[in-house]
């Protein structure tokens, strides 16, 4: 069947041209249907699938955010913490410091009191060793004088007066040293 088309005056003849306008028509038909239903059930379809995508995508990125301030917020936590537990070491080692000189100070404190102690009960030991040294030196003295002045005055005076005498003289000898 040869369709004519008119095209301003002219008649085309559009077989002569190699083209069926049923085939055509057919072809035009096919392809709207085609869109339709690739619209229908492909388009909507994969659009619906992407917009879920997009959500999905928009979901895991407020996620992320919502984790990297989490995270930040536990970094500024832990180094808060950090910050507390140095403070805390430095304290402590202030304390030790300061607990080992007073240590320190105490035992030096007790050293020189003991020292002093030792000190002065070797002065009196040695205050005492004098004196009784002193004491028996004088006994000998005594002794020795009495015995003296018993040989040069030929036994006169009795033992208890020279002793007597004797004493008096050291006391007052003593008493110039």
């Amino acid at each position: 069947m040869v369709v004519p088309a008119v095209v301003g005056e002219r008649r085309v003849d559009l077989e002569g041209l190699g083209i069926n306008l049923g085939y055509l028509i057919s072809q035009i038909i096919n392809f709207v249907l085609l869109l339709v239903l690739l619209r229908i059930f492909l388009y909507r379809p994969i659009v619906n699938m992407l917009d879920r995508r997009r959500e999905k995508i928009r979901a895991d990125l407020d996620e992320a955010d919502k984790a990297r301030s989490q995270a930040e917020t536990a970094k500024q936590e832990y180094e808060k913490q950090l910050e507390q537990a140095r403070e805390e070491r430095r304290s402590i080692v202030a304390q030790a410091n300061e607990q080992a000189e007073k240590m320190r100070e105490e035992i030096l404190e007790k050293a020189r009191a003991e020292a002093q102690q030792l000190v002065a009960k070797t002065e009196e030991e040695t205050e005492a060793l004098r004196r009784q040294t002193l004491i028996g030196a004088q006994d000998e003295i005594v002794d020795l004088a009495v015995a003296a002045a018993g040989k040069v005055v030929g036994e006169s005076l009795d033992e208890k007066a020279h002793r007597r005498l004797i004493q008096e003289f050291i006391a007052e000898v003593g008493d110039l040293g």
